[in-house]
């Protein structure tokens, strides 16, 4: 056993009671005892939760699409997620909960389950998972794999370790030319990792397909002017309510909507907002028509509001929490602005900057301005700018999964440790 495993072994055995308390499903599979009808031979996904399992979605869809019969596990740590994949996948996969990263769970889990291969969606690295697969030849890919800097700059500085680590991979395949960089400055062979695009972004093509707004038309629907506010903390609220009472003054039909981050501060800005007349104030969950600002306190609904907004502004961003998704406004053609520290999206940001979808504000002042530019101009450019920027950058699941079945071919790098026939062994 390697010293992570003996660490691991040890950690997991102190830690027991914890994770007991913490997780109150499926700990019989978190402790590898899986059920025995479980299909062998299985392509094994993991996604840790639900911004994972959305990533997922299509990559699962390209793999079905092509290989129908090919059976499907799907791993999530969280109970959010198992939710998230029941409601995307349903019957395409089957869910499992995954296994605590020790050595004796891993040993009886990969028993029962036996996947002819593995894949991690994004930067969920499990040291001795990878470690077990490559002792017993099961291949293992990376999709869809991120690195931000400050991550980086954390692995770095046990890059000794990591470089071990990485290198159990047969493919890394990244969302972008920088996440790349980074993997190989960590140790990966550069053969092993290609560009392939951000899988999210076939998600929200996806996800706007699919959206019908079930419930949303009788609120939004209507021909007043809405911007919204989108996943906002504590701090930035009071600068929109500014920025919003400065834009009636020029816009006086004009309607607020704000989704609190944390739903549960609904009252707090129930009477914030009311406190500073900015009209009838209400909560989405007991709205009625003639409302002026209104307040989410629903979850799962801000994606598909942004189809009946004509600006938004994107929380995280103002205060220090590094933004927010702003790919999600962007796929509805949906100018927002948002503050300044957006570090969780930089690279996203500035690419959306270029298109004129995205701008930066630091204030009340400037964030009016924002908004009244775009409810003063035609932006029928917008959408144009939309479905360019994204045409560009759709189709990564479909190249990460030609890249996988190059490999099951035989079709692999060959600057390797571990051969193609060797790791492939049970490939089939």
């Amino acid at each position: 056993m390697s010293f992570y495993g003996c660490v691991s072994e040890l950690l997991f055995f102190v830690a027991r009671p914890f994770l007991n308390r913490k997780y109150d499903e499926g700990n019989g599979q978190r402790y590898g005892r899986y059920p025995e009808d479980l299909p062998k031979g299985a392509l094994w996904i993991h996604a840790v939760s639900v911004g994972e399992v959305q990533s997922a979605y299509p990559f699962v869809m390209e793999i079905k699409r092509r290989n129908p019969d090919m059976p499907i596990l799907l791993s999530t740590i969280t109970k959010t997620g198992r939710a998230m994949a029941a409601r995307l996948a349903g019957d395409l996969v089957r869910h499992i909960y995954y296994p605590w990263d020790s050595p004796s769970v891993l040993k009886r889990a990969l028993a029962t389950l036996r996947p002819a291969a593995y894949i991690t969606i994004e930067t969920e690295i499990w040291p001795e998972m990878l470690f077990q697969l490559r002792k017993r030849r099961i291949p293992a890919f990376l999709v869809n794999g991120r690195l931000s800097e400050s991550s980086f700059r954390k692995y770095r500085r046990l890059r000794f370790f990591w470089k071990r680590v990485i290198r159990r991979y047969s493919l890394i395949m990244t969302r972008s030319a920088p996440d790349r960089d980074r993997f190989i400055a960590l140790g990966a062979e550069p053969d092993r990792v290609k560009v392939t695009g951000d899988c999210k972004v076939d998600a929200l093509i996806a996800r706007k397909n699919a959206a019908d707004g079930a419930g949303l038309r009788e609120i939004f629907a209507g021909k007043e002017p809405l911007i919204l506010a989108g996943s906002t903390h504590e701090g930035e609220e009071e600068i929109v309510f500014d920025a919003y009472a400065e834009l009636l003054k020029v816009h006086p039909s004009l309607k607020l909507v704000v989704v609190p981050r944390h739903p549960e501060r609904r009252r707090a800005l129930l009477d914030k907002a009311s406190a500073r007349k900015l009209g009838r104030v209400e909560l989405m969950s007991k709205a009625r028509s003639g409302w002026n600002v209104l307040i989410v306190d629903r979850i799962g609904v801000l994606f598909p509001i942004y189809g009946y907004v004509k600006a938004a502004f994107l929380g995280g961003s103002l205060v220090p929490k590094g933004g927010q998704n702003i790919m999600e406004p962007a796929i509805w053609g949906v100018p927002f602005c948002q503050g300044p520290d957006y570090r969780d999206f930089a690279e996203a940001t500035e690419a959306l900057k270029k298109t004129g979808l995205c701008a930066i504000v630091r204030d009340a002042r400037e964030m009016r301005d924002f908004f009244d530019g775009v409810l003063s101009h035609d932006n029928s450019d917008f959408d144009r700018e939309s479905r360019e920027f994204f045409a560009a950058l759709s189709g990564a699941s479909r190249r990460s999964w030609d890249l996988i079945t190059e490999f099951r071919r035989g079709n692999c790098p060959e600057k390797t440790s571990v051969s193609v026939k060797e790791e492939g062994a049970i490939w089939h």
